[in-house]
């Protein structure tokens, strides 16, 4: 019954089916301003009325990074929890969005950026785990705009285009060295998020090439082959055993899911 909004601004709003206000807050003037070099671009998720919210910054600003969870009902804090990170210059800045992982009986809040991959309790926003790897090389210049996904247990975190890493649900501290698969070549995403079925793993990279791996070893099943031409920022869309891609040239780019690579059309 109700749409929540978080725009570039810190602005936060819960607006009713008619467009009423019900309520609204600024995330900036209540916990200080954003300092990303590009500018605020993550998106809030739900939970069990809470509105999760990620702010992860450093290129601008000495002010620690954080998640906050809102009351949905009302937009009072329920918890806010600072996020450490050892990143320099613009790699603690990230544009991604949380997941929510759902793992024997449990749920997590599963986060990307400041060169790590993070676990959180939803209910306090502590954090469970982590794992570094994302930013092997220490540079400063390693910002995250791809979201995390997490598909059967198993949790995918792009980066800088690479590594890409893919990690077990389960863990506890730090578990760096329970890497499943690292991907490390040509066609990681820099900006699209990529989509995974469980079985198949999708990428898409900003020039458009798109790769298909085995979702539980990184095995490559094809690609990276080319679509239509055009940088790509959107991310890949699964559904109905078909994967749309959308170029910033407005083009459409239709593939078939799974095994083979089969152009179906160009729009």
């Amino acid at each position: 019954n109700h749409v929540w909004v978080v725009t570039g601004n810190g602005v936060v709003t819960n607006l009713d089916m008619d467009g009423k206000v019900i309520w609204a807050r600024n995330i900036q003037k209540d916990y200080g301003s954003f300092g990303l070099n590009w500018g605020y671009a993550s998106s809030p998720i739900l939970y069990k009325g809470k509105l999760i919210i990620e702010v992860l910054h450093g290129m601008r600003t000495d002010d620690p990074s954080y998640i906050v969870a809102l009351n949905a009902k009302d937009g009072k804090e329920i918890w806010r929890e600072e996020r450490a990170t050892d990143a320099s210059r613009e790699s603690p800045d990230a544009y991604t969005t949380p997941a929510l992982l759902e793992h024997n009986g449990e749920t997590q809040i599963v986060i990307t950026g400041g060169d790590y991959v993070t676990g959180h309790n939803p209910d306090t926003g502590k954090e469970i785990w982590r794992a570094g790897g994302l930013n092997p090389q220490q540079r400063g210049n390693y910002r995250i705009v791809a979201s995390p996904v997490v598909v059967d247990d198993m949790i995918y975190a792009p980066t800088r285009q690479r590594p890409l890493l893919a990690l077990p649900a389960g863990g506890k501290g730090d578990i760096s060295d329970k890497v499943i698969w690292k991907w490390a070549s040509a066609g990681a995403p820099d900006v699209p998020t990529p989509a995974c079925d469980g079985t198949y793993f999708y990428m898409v990279d900003d020039r458009g090439r798109a790769t298909c791996l085995n979702a539980k070893t990184g095995e490559v099943i094809w690609g990276p082959e080319r679509t239509a031409q055009g940088t790509v920022s959107s991310s890949p869309l699964l559904a109905d055993g078909k994967i749309y891609l959308l170029n910033e040239n407005a083009v459409t780019t239709v593939l078939a899911a799974g095994p083979e690579f089969k152009l179906l059309s160009t729009n």
